[in-house]
């Protein structure tokens, strides 16, 4: 009966006695032969009973035979030419079902209307950093300690300068933002009419009080009044436009921060 069988065609079956019998002349169990082969046993079990359909692919069996080959002290090579393959027997298939179709859906693009929310949203977060860096230039401008302010003459025609000895003096002390008001034929203190192009920062005070911090943008035309002394500080001179009593100002210090003091005449 041995002749005949290895005679058989059924010869590759012989798998799974090379196996076991490696196995047993080693001592080990399945258990102990899963640990130094790191292959779960019901695998190496099938492989042993040549019940190759148990195993999850063809290219997973070749791959377990030649491991549990190796670890027995078998020829690899050999075994694997024994696998059902190589004698026209083809291993049942894994599954026996047809396998599920998964419907893959196209990802729908984003309506117009969230495009353009989406664009809304990434447009006022750039103006908003814009305005923002404008104010931190403009603020740090006004961070720097700045030499005290000295007031400038008032003009007055029918008042000729108390002392003349000052007079040549005058120009290396006064700076250039410190503006004489002119004089109007009702003149009853100081006023001074502020018209924004652009965003500035103002600080303005009078007699002595502040009445204005703060930021002023395109088209603001705010209006302050002093009865005697008006102070005003601007951060960008290049987006405001200043009236003093009615009188346009042409100051030097254009784009940057300027400081003027006016008193009434």
């Amino acid at each position: 009966m041995s002749e005949g069988r290895a005679d058989s065609p059924l010869e590759p079956l012989g798998i799974g006695e090379r196996l076991r019998n490696a196995r047993e002349a080693r001592g080990l169990t399945v258990g102990a032969a899963e640990g130094l082969t790191r292959i779960r046993a019901v695998y190496l079990q099938a492989l042993e009973d040549e019940q190759f359909d148990r195993l999850p692919s063809p290219a997973y069996a070749r791959g377990y035979l030649r491991t549990y080959a190796r670890a027995l002290g078998l020829t690899p090579n050999e075994l694997v030419e024994m696998y059902p393959a190589a004698f026209g027997a083809s291993p049942r298939p894994v599954f026996a079902t047809t396998p599920a179709q998964i419907p893959i859906r196209p990802t729908t693009p984003p309506s117009r209307l969230r495009r353009l929310v989406m664009y809304v949203g990434g447009t006022v977060v750039t103006v908003v950093l814009v305005l923002g860096f404008i104010g931190y230039q403009q603020l740090r401008q006004f961070a720097q300690p700045v030499p005290p302010l000295v007031s400038s003459p008032s003009v007055d025609s029918a008042q000729p300068p108390a002392t003349p000895t000052p007079a040549p003096a005058a120009p290396p002390q006064a700076k250039p933002s410190m503006i004489p008001v002119p004089q109007t034929a009702a003149s009853g203190g100081v006023e001074l009419a502020v018209v924004a192009s652009g965003i500035s920062w103002l600080n303005v005070v009078a007699d002595g009080t502040e009445v204005f911090q703060g930021f002023v943008q395109a088209g603001d035309a705010p209006v302050w009044h002093a009865r005697q002394r008006l102070t005003v500080r601007v951060g960008n001179m290049d987006a405001v436009t200043l009236r003093v009593n009615g009188k346009l100002l042409h100051p030097e210090r254009q784009g940057k921060v300027w400081d003027g003091i006016f008193t009434a005449p």
